[in-house]
């Protein structure tokens, strides 16, 4: 696990990136324990991710789901949201190679584990209203901002890590986009838990 003082260094980091700042990247760790270690953002990231299921879980749900334990309920959250995490991932990993972009997938991981890391924590203050207020069209309203924002954030991350390579952001971005409507449709299916 990176220290603390390491963690504040990578977020801000990625939040240059966001901003438009591709200087941000030398505040991040390319190295190849520094692409290993950034996988560790997820565990960073678990505080507001459940926080996340807390609130996803607060609202009115069917008999059948509110028989089950809790366990399973929030075992099916935490499994969609590491699914979706990852996959992406190992996509990029697997087809890096073939398409001549083994030198670029270091830097997208690491910017890209941190930056969701971040995205996470700054989503708490929206995870709290929504469990204070519950849910209602309001809060899907806010919702809807704030994932449009965070995917807005998310491909400017990617295009300032990348060099600013437009076209290959806008299709990372979308995998990781499909990747989790993928994962979170198929625990539903199998799980028969609502996780959105």
């Amino acid at each position: 696990m990176p220290s603390f003082e390491d963690v504040l260094r990578f977020f801000s980091g990625a939040l240059q990136l966001m901003l438009g700042q591709p200087e941000g990247l030398r505040r991040l760790d390319l190295s190849a324990d520094g692409f290993w270690q950034s996988f560790a953002a997820m565990v960073v990231a678990l505080p507001p991710v459940a926080l996340s299921w807390v609130a996803s879980e607060s609202g009115d749900k069917p008999d059948a789901v509110a028989n089950m334990s809790g366990i399973a309920i929030y075992g099916a959250h935490a499994f969609a949201d590491g699914v979706s995490w990852l996959l992406p991932v190992v996509i990029l990993m697997l087809v890096a190679k073939p398409i001549g972009f083994s030198r670029k997938i270091v830097p997208l991981v690491v910017a890209t584990n941190w930056g969701g890391a971040l995205l996470a924590w700054t989503m708490t203050p929206y995870w709290l209203i929504a469990i204070v207020l519950g849910p209602g069209d309001g809060m899907a309203m806010l919702g809807l901002i704030v994932t449009i924002a965070a995917v807005t954030l998310t491909m400017r991350l990617i295009y300032f890590a990348l060099g600013r390579d437009f076209p290959t952001a806008v299709a990372v971005t979308m995998l990781m986009v499909v990747a989790s409507l993928i994962t979170y449709g198929a625990v539903m299916d199998v799980t028969g838990v609502p996780l959105v």
